[in-house]
């Protein structure tokens, strides 16, 4: 059983996506919480999150104003099980991500962070070989991670992100999935109305600007899905 940690600061729209993602495509039977931190939206993602509360779904209401932040209170506060994914609000996940990442996870139980944003040629979910790994020095931001991994918390203050402290913790192991998950990262994709929602983000300072553009073959990563 893991727990959930998704991680929302306004872009209602691009949560609303992600939110109705999550539910319909996680083997809920797999999960035992799913935590949702709102970081002080003011567009109505905090009331959208509202509306998924349940006994099993729980509402925790910010202003630290960092994903790394969140991270740490998650991980300091909430008892989290050993295992629990990230997902970010502007990620929408595919049928079957939940089982192809924990009989990843499983299979190599020496990996504390495995990524699963498409850094890597997407595969269906039908395909017969089992997904394995390829090692990194650093992943994204949303995945599966082990909580034994965090023997030393991120800083909690913004300074440094995610990327910063896995590369000072050099002896937790990462990966991505490979072949990648066909999983959305909104903020990525160049096509309507993700591209134009995006930059209105970004304008907000709602969202880091993608440093763009995609490097030689990345727009492949999409091929599998012709909107």
């Amino acid at each position: 059983m893991i727990d959930i940690l998704f991680l929302a600061y306004n872009r209602r729209e691009f949560t609303d996506a992600a939110l109705k993602a999550l539910v319909a495509n996680t083997s809920w039977s797999n999960v035992r919480r799913t935590w949702l931190y709102d970081d002080g939206s003011t567009d109505g993602t905090l009331e959208l999150l509202r509306s998924y509360e349940s006994a099993d779904t729980i509402l925790v209401q910010t202003e630290l104003r960092s994903p790394v932040a969140i991270t740490n209170d998650f991980l300091t506060q909430r008892d989290p099980a050993p295992v629990f994914a990230k997902i970010d609000n502007d990620t929408m996940v595919c049928p079957g991500w939940l089982e192809q990442c924990l009989d990843v996870m499983d299979r190599y139980p020496e990996i504390d962070l495995l990524g699963i944003e498409p850094m890597y040629p997407c595969e269906g979910l039908d395909r017969v070989e089992p997904r394995g790994i390829e090692l990194a020095d650093t992943i994204g931001g949303i995945g599966l991670m082990r909580t034994r991994a965090f023997t030393s918390l991120p800083v909690p203050d913004g300074r440094m992100g995610f990327t910063g402290w896995q590369s000072r913790n050099s002896q937790v192991k990462k990966a991505w999935i490979n072949p990648a998950l066909p999983v959305f990262l909104l903020n990525r994709l160049p096509i309507e109305p993700w591209a134009t929602l995006s930059a209105t983000y970004v304008q907000k300072g709602w969202q880091r600007a993608w440093p763009g553009p995609y490097r030689p073959g990345r727009e492949k990563l999409w091929s599998w899905w012709d909107p």
